[in-house]
């Protein structure tokens, strides 16, 4: 009797987070009335960096808070702070803020040597269609600073309701980026590399171009334990599939695994 009693609304919240963590995390129901908050912390298991063999589990907290100005605006711990600029049925189009963090060289011993990648803020431009159950996203991301790259990304995602507390989600996304990504986050200047191996760590200069980076698969899944209370899961597989990558000499294997689960409260 209980699984029955769950609320339209609260569906709908449901729904919103099991697609906010997928492959088209934008394309989450539109909310009528009211705004949805929701708090949540778990931690995350996952690869150093793109390519790496080793991974870290390190906190992860959660915020998605939608449904201001007619549910146009957003501020997402995953998504950063966005905006609906086209909410038409099933197509939405709009431009999110965000900040993607950098990298040390104390991460993995593959990167001794290696000046430190600082963190940077990026805008990101999205399309979203949904065709229930399916949902899809295209987005263009910019990084800029100091050293601006491109990504362009493509996802798609199917949702499933095994039971009225129970919401999944699972997606795949291929992605492309421009030089200036690969060169950042995969290459090594020559300098680089005499320093690295100065430091025991035998690097060769490498200068990769554009190209496929990556092409990805997720899992998610929200459970309800009560009207405020869930349990929130993910899990992702990634594949760097572009030479570019893939023959980078701080490239050690080529599929990272992801796993996150954690706890969240509804307002």
């Amino acid at each position: 009797m209980d699984e029955v009693m769950v609320s339209v609304q609260k569906q709908t919240a449901l729904d919103s987070e099991a697609i906010s963590l997928s492959a088209t995390p934008d394309a989450e129901p539109h909310l009528e009335n009211g705004t949805s908050i929701l708090i949540g912390l778990g931690v995350l298991e996952s690869p150093v960096y793109d390519g790496a063999k080793n991974s870290k589990a390190s906190p992860f907290p959660y915020v998605d808070i939608h449904g201001w100005l007619h549910d146009r605006v957003y501020v997402s711990s995953v998504r950063g702070l966005g905006v609906n600029i086209v909410d038409d049925g099933p197509f939405r189009a709009g431009l999110a803020l965000n900040y993607r963090g950098g990298r040390t060289s104390s991460d993995s011993e593959r990167l001794k040597g290696l000046p430190d990648i600082a963190g940077s803020p990026s805008i990101r431009g999205f399309i979203t269609y949904s065709l229930k159950p399916l949902t899809f996203e295209l987005s263009v991301k910019n990084e800029f600073g100091s050293n601006p790259t491109t990504e362009v990304s493509f996802g798609t995602a199917l949702g499933f309701v095994p039971t009225p507390r129970l919401h999944l989600s699972i997606g795949a996304d291929l992605s492309w980026v421009d030089s200036r990504f690969t060169k950042k986050y995969f290459g090594v200047t020559p300098a680089e590399a005499a320093q690295a191996t100065a430091e025991g760590n035998p690097l060769t200069a490498y200068t990769p171009g554009s190209g496929l980076s990556t092409v990805g698969m997720q899992a998610t899944g929200v459970y309800a334990l009560t009207h405020h209370w869930g349990i929130i899961s993910r899990l992702g597989l990634n594949e760097l599939i572009g030479s570019s990558v893939k023959d980078s000499p701080l490239t050690q294997q080529d599929l990272g695994v992801s796993f996150g689960i954690g706890a969240a409260y509804k307002f």
